[in-house]
């Protein structure tokens, strides 16, 4: 039996991949800095997982080794495989192989590709063509799980765009929900975005397919000098159970797909109406104890338009709620750059409680805006329009659970906010 080790195993994208290869009957093992519900989930499904990197960790009949993006090359693993001659790929070079392999269908955009990927994945199964799927979520359709392992001809993947992973793909089908000024420090501002999207759909084949959001005002530059049939997609009308004129416009991207893929409307309008959410995408969670008469969630936004959307969305389902949103910047560098976009992304919450922002090793550089300037910047806008609004800058998750009462509550944020959360909430969803 074949032998793979996964260096940083257990990042979302990395753990579905671990598990594809598990599937196919490979032996797998792998390893991450900390444990996580992640890493324990993999143990319990019998993949082979070590906490800590260690030469140790990667035994001599290993023949093949994957390493995430944020695993730097003097990792002890990584060593151990050159002086093997053991072969080493990226996460995103690895899952190329596989786009090769299979009739793949990715899904990209700077916002609502796990949830378009996930209404695609349902409209797929309900049709019978079991395909195999690699999504940066967890779903409760997959038994709490980011991978499906199918038997069908389809590959169904959620595509990124950060360090221009994408571009190492080869899907038959793409779909790009939208594009925005996401992952600066990589492009550095909107046009480098927009260039890699543009280099994304240039590198396919003449006879794939790019479906495009017609309301993008990026979409027309992204379709430059590409040879293959675009389709473009607008708002749907869909009997969804999610909130949210967004969630419209990802159903009405999954059907687009479903539709070149030669699904019937029917199939696609039982299985989106059977959509609940996925993990840390507006996921409905409960305390453990406590906090009686309050409604909670857990939200992975972090770009202010994502912001925007989730908590417009949540405002209008619960109209009657006053609404309290506790949230965690993710990368310090981000907030620097779209300071002046998060300063309007609030204007549906009540409540605001801004907690430090989370800091990625490697990706930060000169220190810039903070949590607390943004309070006062927010404080400042509120003072000239004359509205009322909460503002807090608080340093603690436990802090802000002083302030829950019997409102809408929603943690929001990529860092580690939702660990947090866990220690005191449980998903309804999962």
């Amino acid at each position: 039996m074949k032998k793979i080790h996964f260096v940083g195993i257990g990042g979302i994208g990395m753990s579905a991949l671990a598990r594809f290869y598990f599937s196919d009957g490979w032996r797998v093992s792998g390893s991450d800095l900390a444990e996580s519900d992640i890493t324990k989930a993999l143990a319990s499904e019998g993949i082979e997982i070590n906490i800590g990197h260690s030469e140790a960790n990667l035994k001599n009949d290993t023949e093949r080794v994957v390493f995430s993006a944020a695993v730097g090359s003097g990792n002890p693993e990584l060593k151990k495989a050159e002086k093997l001659n053991i072969k080493a790929s990226t996460y995103a070079e690895t899952l190329a192989e596989l786009t090769r392999e299979y009739f793949t269908i990715a899904v990209s955009g700077s916002h609502g590709k796990g949830t378009t990927t996930a209404m695609l994945a349902l409209i797929m199964i309900e049709a019978g063509l079991d395909p195999i799927v690699i999504i940066g979520t967890l779903l409760k359709e997959f038994g709490g799980s980011n991978f499906r392992s199918g038997g069908g001809k389809y590959l169904l993947i959620e595509a990124d765009e950060y360090d221009r992973s994408f571009l190492n793909y080869r899907p038959s089908v793409v779909v790009i929900t939208n594009v925005d000024a996401e992952h600066l420090d990589v492009f550095h501002d909107i046009d480098g975005v927009v260039g890699a999207f543009n280099q994304y759909v240039k590198n396919l084949d003449k006879d794939s397919t790019a479906i495009l959001n017609k309301n993008d005002i990026n979409s027309e530059k992204i379709a430059l000098g590409y040879q293959g049939k675009i389709i473009y997609f607008d708002r749907g009308d869909w009997d969804l159970g999610v909130p949210g004129e967004f969630n419209q416009i990802n159903a009405e991207a999954a059907w687009q797909v479903a539709k070149v893929i030669g699904v019937e409307k029917g199939i696609a309008e039982r299985a989106l109406k059977s959509y609940r959410g996925a993990w840390r995408r507006r996921e409905e969670i409960e305390p453990i104890s406590g906090y009686e008469g309050a409604i909670f969630y857990s939200d992975y936004g972090h770009h202010p338009t994502e912001i925007k959307a989730t908590a417009k969305a949540l405002k209008e389902k619960y109209p009657e709620r006053k609404f309290l949103l506790v949230y965690q910047p993710h990368q310090a560098k981000r907030l620097e750059a779209l300071f002046s976009d998060f300063i309007g992304a609030f204007d549906s919450v009540d409540e605001l409680v801004l907690l430090p922002a989370y800091e990625v090793a490697g990706r930060e550089g000169v220190k810039g805006k903070t949590s607390d300037d943004l309070a006062r910047a927010i404080e400042e806008k509120n003072s000239k329009s004359g509205r009322v609004q909460g503002v807090h800058y608080l340093q603690s998750f436990e802090e802000a659970l002083k302030l829950i009462g019997d409102q809408l509550v929603v943690f929001m944020g990529a860092g580690d906010i939702d660990k947090d959360v866990r220690k005191y909430f449980r998903s309804k969803l999962l």
